[in-house]
């Protein structure tokens, strides 16, 4: 049977409860941004302007040769957003493109209540 100093247990009990403290703030924090989401209401103040979004390739869906659809932050219908690549400027490897986090800079727009970001230049694409 072991013997516990009181002095000591005590002199240590602020200790702990700032670090129990630091342990569940740290938990709230992981856990908030883990689950940061995204809203039509929340893109819906930036349509029409010009803004910058972040995420990564789940999936794309090529229509043609000149117009090619990356599904962000979720597969098709489940995306967050939709940026329409058009034109033949940008040149996209599509072996490897799924899961890239990309940015994309343009003009926000709705379609079918869904965000999406229309690109057509090298300098609107940032790959990181």
């Amino acid at each position: 049977m072991a013997v516990v100093n009181c002095h000591l247990t005590k002199k240590y009990q602020p200790m702990k409860k700032i670090l129990l403290i630091a342990v569940i703030m740290s938990a709230i924090a992981i856990r908030s941004s883990a689950q940061e989401k995204y809203s039509v209401i929340d893109f819906t103040k930036y349509v029409g302007k010009k803004a910058t979004l972040c995420d990564t390739v789940y999936s794309f869906k090529i229509l043609s040769d000149t117009v090619t659809m990356l599904n962000m932050g979720g597969n098709y219908p489940n995306q967050k957003f939709t940026i329409v690549v058009t034109g033949r400027e940008i040149q996209l490897n599509y072996d490897d493109i799924k899961g890239k986090h990309i940015c994309a800079t343009g003009d926000i727009s709705l379609y079918n209540n869904k965000p999406e970001i229309l690109i057509y230049h090298p300098d609107q694409i940032e790959f990181k």
